[in-house]
Protein backbone atom coordinates (compact mmCIF):
# COMPACT_ATOMS: atom_id res chain seq x y z
CA UNK A 1 0.00 0.00 0.00
CA UNK A 2 1.31 3.39 -0.89
CA UNK A 3 0.87 6.40 1.24
CA UNK A 4 0.56 9.73 -0.34
CA UNK A 5 1.98 12.74 1.25
CA UNK A 6 0.17 15.58 0.14
CA UNK A 7 2.32 19.14 1.31
CA UNK A 8 0.65 22.72 1.17
CA UNK A 9 3.08 25.63 1.93
CA UNK A 10 2.03 28.84 3.14
CA UNK A 11 4.34 31.44 3.18
CA UNK A 12 3.76 34.77 4.92
CA UNK A 13 5.85 37.22 3.69
CA UNK A 14 4.87 39.72 6.04
CA UNK A 15 5.34 37.99 9.26
CA UNK A 16 8.04 35.99 7.84
CA UNK A 17 6.90 32.36 8.54
CA UNK A 18 5.87 29.59 6.51
CA UNK A 19 3.06 27.43 7.49
CA UNK A 20 3.47 23.08 6.24
CA UNK A 21 1.13 20.84 6.25
CA UNK A 22 1.39 16.90 6.28
CA UNK A 23 -1.53 14.49 5.24
CA UNK A 24 -0.73 11.01 5.96
CA UNK A 25 -3.23 9.16 4.35
CA UNK A 26 -5.21 7.49 7.39
CA UNK A 27 -3.43 10.19 10.34
CA UNK A 28 -4.43 13.67 11.27
CA UNK A 29 -3.03 16.50 9.72
CA UNK A 30 0.40 18.01 11.42
CA UNK A 31 1.34 21.61 11.26
CA UNK A 32 5.01 22.88 11.33
CA UNK A 33 5.98 26.31 11.19
CA UNK A 34 9.08 27.35 9.61
CA UNK A 35 10.53 30.75 10.55
CA UNK A 36 13.72 32.26 10.12
CA UNK A 37 15.23 30.39 13.27
CA UNK A 38 14.10 27.02 11.82
CA UNK A 39 11.11 24.82 12.23
CA UNK A 40 9.05 25.52 15.85
CA UNK A 41 5.79 24.09 16.82
CA UNK A 42 4.56 27.51 17.43
CA UNK A 43 3.95 30.34 15.29
CA UNK A 44 6.38 33.03 15.36
CA UNK A 45 5.63 36.71 14.11
CA UNK A 46 8.51 38.30 12.85
CA UNK A 47 8.73 42.50 12.15
CA UNK A 48 6.52 43.73 9.83
CA UNK A 49 9.13 44.66 7.09
CA UNK A 50 10.30 41.05 7.72
CA UNK A 51 14.05 42.16 8.23
CA UNK A 52 15.02 39.20 10.27
CA UNK A 53 13.21 36.74 8.10
CA UNK A 54 15.53 37.34 5.06
CA UNK A 55 19.04 36.99 4.43
CA UNK A 56 20.79 39.58 2.84
CA UNK A 57 22.51 37.44 0.05
CA UNK A 58 18.81 35.54 -0.93
CA UNK A 59 17.34 39.18 -1.70
CA UNK A 60 17.90 40.87 -5.02
CA UNK A 61 21.04 43.19 -5.32
CA UNK A 62 21.85 42.85 -8.84
CA UNK A 63 20.30 42.94 -12.24
CA UNK A 64 20.81 42.11 -15.75
CA UNK A 65 19.09 43.83 -18.56
CA UNK A 66 19.29 41.77 -22.04
CA UNK A 67 17.69 43.04 -25.42
CA UNK A 68 16.92 41.76 -28.91
CA UNK A 69 15.38 42.87 -31.82
CA UNK A 70 12.27 41.09 -31.91
CA UNK A 71 12.81 37.66 -34.16
CA UNK A 72 16.49 37.83 -33.73
CA UNK A 73 18.71 35.76 -32.06
CA UNK A 74 21.79 38.95 -31.26
CA UNK A 75 21.24 39.49 -27.64
CA UNK A 76 22.92 43.01 -26.36
CA UNK A 77 23.75 42.73 -22.70
CA UNK A 78 24.00 45.72 -20.32
CA UNK A 79 24.59 45.36 -16.22
CA UNK A 80 24.96 49.69 -15.74
CA UNK A 81 21.11 49.98 -15.29
CA UNK A 82 20.25 51.30 -12.19
CA UNK A 83 16.46 51.23 -11.81
CA UNK A 84 13.32 49.25 -13.12
CA UNK A 85 9.69 50.91 -12.33
CA UNK A 86 6.12 49.99 -13.29
CA UNK A 87 3.94 52.67 -15.09
CA UNK A 88 0.69 51.71 -15.71
CA UNK A 89 0.16 48.19 -16.44
CA UNK A 90 2.16 45.04 -16.72
CA UNK A 91 2.99 45.71 -20.30
CA UNK A 92 4.58 48.76 -19.34
CA UNK A 93 7.87 49.87 -17.38
CA UNK A 94 10.72 51.90 -17.55
CA UNK A 95 14.79 51.82 -17.02
CA UNK A 96 16.41 54.38 -15.86
CA UNK A 97 20.33 54.86 -15.42
CA UNK A 98 23.28 57.25 -16.16
CA UNK A 99 24.17 57.84 -19.75
CA UNK A 100 27.32 55.97 -19.94
CA UNK A 101 29.36 54.84 -23.46
CA UNK A 102 28.74 51.01 -22.84
CA UNK A 103 25.03 51.50 -23.25
CA UNK A 104 26.06 53.30 -27.33
CA UNK A 105 24.16 49.95 -28.97
CA UNK A 106 21.07 50.31 -26.76
CA UNK A 107 20.58 53.94 -27.71
CA UNK A 108 20.05 53.09 -31.48
CA UNK A 109 17.32 51.02 -31.12
CA UNK A 110 15.60 54.38 -28.90
CA UNK A 111 16.32 56.11 -31.86
CA UNK A 112 14.62 53.64 -34.06
CA UNK A 113 11.81 53.22 -31.95
CA UNK A 114 11.31 56.97 -31.37
CA UNK A 115 11.39 57.41 -34.93
CA UNK A 116 8.75 55.08 -35.82
CA UNK A 117 6.48 56.90 -33.08
CA UNK A 118 6.66 59.51 -35.51
CA UNK A 119 6.32 57.76 -38.56
CA UNK A 120 3.45 55.62 -37.70
CA UNK A 121 3.13 54.11 -41.36
CA UNK A 122 6.46 52.19 -41.62
CA UNK A 123 5.33 49.02 -42.80
CA UNK A 124 7.32 47.09 -40.43
CA UNK A 125 8.10 49.14 -37.45
CA UNK A 126 11.01 47.45 -34.79
CA UNK A 127 10.02 45.98 -31.85
CA UNK A 128 12.63 44.83 -29.18
CA UNK A 129 11.98 41.91 -26.63
CA UNK A 130 13.45 42.92 -23.22
CA UNK A 131 14.59 40.51 -20.63
CA UNK A 132 15.62 41.82 -16.69
CA UNK A 133 17.71 39.26 -14.56
CA UNK A 134 17.56 39.74 -11.14
CA UNK A 135 20.14 38.08 -9.17
CA UNK A 136 20.38 37.35 -5.23
CA UNK A 137 23.28 38.41 -2.75
CA UNK A 138 25.57 35.08 -4.11
CA UNK A 139 24.47 35.76 -7.68
CA UNK A 140 21.97 33.15 -8.43
CA UNK A 141 19.31 33.71 -10.79
CA UNK A 142 16.01 34.63 -8.35
CA UNK A 143 13.79 35.40 -11.60
CA UNK A 144 13.21 37.05 -14.54
CA UNK A 145 10.92 40.17 -16.18
CA UNK A 146 10.39 38.91 -19.88
CA UNK A 147 8.63 41.56 -21.89
CA UNK A 148 8.30 41.35 -25.82
CA UNK A 149 7.30 43.08 -29.06
CA UNK A 150 8.44 46.69 -26.99
CA UNK A 151 8.62 50.07 -28.55
CA UNK A 152 10.10 52.74 -26.96
CA UNK A 153 7.92 55.83 -25.82
CA UNK A 154 9.43 57.75 -24.31
CA UNK A 155 13.38 58.35 -23.32
CA UNK A 156 14.29 61.92 -21.30
CA UNK A 157 17.60 62.84 -19.76
CA UNK A 158 17.55 65.07 -16.44
CA UNK A 159 19.71 66.24 -14.10
CA UNK A 160 19.74 65.44 -10.67
CA UNK A 161 21.81 67.08 -7.55
CA UNK A 162 22.15 63.46 -5.41
CA UNK A 163 22.87 65.53 -1.95
CA UNK A 164 19.90 64.09 0.19
CA UNK A 165 18.63 61.97 -2.53
CA UNK A 166 19.74 58.12 -3.49
CA UNK A 167 22.76 57.99 -5.55
CA UNK A 168 23.42 55.50 -8.64
CA UNK A 169 26.81 55.97 -8.70
CA UNK A 170 28.65 55.81 -5.21
CA UNK A 171 31.41 57.61 -4.99
CA UNK A 172 31.86 59.43 -2.34
CA UNK A 173 30.77 63.14 -3.64
CA UNK A 174 27.63 64.91 -4.17
CA UNK A 175 27.61 65.76 -7.94
CA UNK A 176 25.37 66.53 -9.71
CA UNK A 177 24.17 63.16 -11.86
CA UNK A 178 22.81 62.85 -15.28
CA UNK A 179 20.29 60.19 -15.21
CA UNK A 180 18.13 59.12 -18.43
CA UNK A 181 14.33 57.70 -18.35
CA UNK A 182 13.39 55.00 -21.21
CA UNK A 183 9.98 54.49 -21.11
CA UNK A 184 8.37 50.94 -22.84
CA UNK A 185 5.31 49.61 -23.88
CA UNK A 186 5.04 46.11 -24.59
CA UNK A 187 2.76 43.18 -26.38
CA UNK A 188 3.03 40.64 -23.47
CA UNK A 189 4.57 40.41 -20.12
CA UNK A 190 5.77 36.95 -18.25
CA UNK A 191 7.33 36.18 -15.25
CA UNK A 192 9.64 33.27 -15.90
CA UNK A 193 11.24 31.32 -12.85
CA UNK A 194 13.75 28.63 -13.43
CA UNK A 195 13.18 24.93 -11.55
Amino acid sequence: MRTRLALTLIAVAVVGTAVITLFASNSAPETIFITDFGPTDSPFVSTAHAGAALNEMDVAKTMRVRIAESGTNVELVFGSFSRIGFISGANEFLLESLPSEDKKPFYRFVRESLKEINHPALANPMKLDVNIDLFSGDYDLIHTLSYEKCSVFDYFVHAVDSRGKIPFLDNGTQEIEFREVTKFTCQSFDLIVED
